[in-house]
């Protein structure tokens, strides 16, 4: 299984973030996903919640280093850029990444064509509600997706940190998973990416130690695809995502953060200006 480091990134006022994956492509590492973080729509309550929900992160990266796996797969001289880091290291499956670049380009030139289920109108039409871990349409969901809409209409890529409850937790997420998928997939939505973080004492964590308890830390990553914010927000105010968001994804978790990003190849396609 190959592994693979997830980088949350705060780069100096001087670097340009394109700039920073051009020259980190000129490497021996291979870029899997290069994409920009815009919105927290869920704020880890017991993990990490600073630096994860309290930093301006510019920059997410999925890397596989082509070189020794123990070595940095950012070089030394880009390690300049950097202000801040978050660190994962993740083991996907080797069938997921050999299809990777395919199946993402696939779903990235058919999201135009994905129409919306009319579940978000009740929601525009009768309210948001507060939110939490609980995964629904809130207030300031609903005002990020209005705003990034006039700049970026196009796909999503939502970054998910998973910790389950012991000991039911991973076999109640994989039921959770097994109904997301006809679920989301009505509305385009596909988990494109899926792999379990390497705990400590076998990896490093965001801290570059490795004396956190294992259950202490996240235990898996996915990295999930959306023909456009408002299409995931079509999900969130579905009955039907609703029904399996209660029956199994809330007793799954004891934790979760969730990041709604946008990858920079879709950016440049669109010519976005920010």
């Amino acid at each position: 299984m190959p592994v693979l480091t997830l980088h949350l990134l705060t780069l100096n006022k001087a670097t340009d973030p394109q700039s920073f994956i051009h020259q980190l492509k000129q490497s021996t590492t291979k870029v899997v996903v290069a994409s920009r973080p815009r919105h927290t729509v869920i704020h880890p309550s017991i993990l990490d919640n600073s630096p994860l929900a309290t930093t301006k992160w510019d920059l997410l990266l999925l890397l596989q280093s082509t070189s020794a796996p123990t070595e940095d797969p950012i070089p030394s001289a880009l390690r300049q850029s950097i202000n801040s880091e978050y660190k994962l290291t993740t083991g996907i499956p080797s069938k997921l990444i050999a299809s990777y670049p395919a199946r993402d380009a696939e779903l990235k030139a058919n999201a135009s064509s994905v129409p919306l289920t009319g579940s978000l109108d009740k929601i525009l039409n009768g309210g948001a509600k507060d939110t939490s871990q609980n995964l629904e349409v809130s207030p300031e969901l609903l005002d990020f997706m209005t705003t990034v809409s006039k700049t970026h209409p196009g796909p999503v890529t939502m970054l998910n940190l998973l910790h389950f409850h012991h000991p039911d937790g991973k076999q109640n997420y994989y039921q959770y998973g097994q109904a997301f998928g006809p679920v989301a997939g009505k509305r385009g939505g596909s988990a494109k990416l899926v792999g379990n973080v390497v705990p400590p004492g076998q990896g490093r964590d965001s801290r570059g130690s490795s004396d956190r308890p294992a259950n202490e830390w996240w235990n898996e990553i996915s990295i999930v695809h959306y023909p456009s914010i408002r299409h995931f927000c079509d999900m969130l105010a579905g009955d039907d995502y609703q029904a399996i968001n209660g029956k199994y994804r809330l007793s799954a978790l004891r934790d979760t953060f969730l990041l709604c990003t946008t990858e920079f190849d879709v950016e440049e396609a669109g010519s976005v200006k920010l």
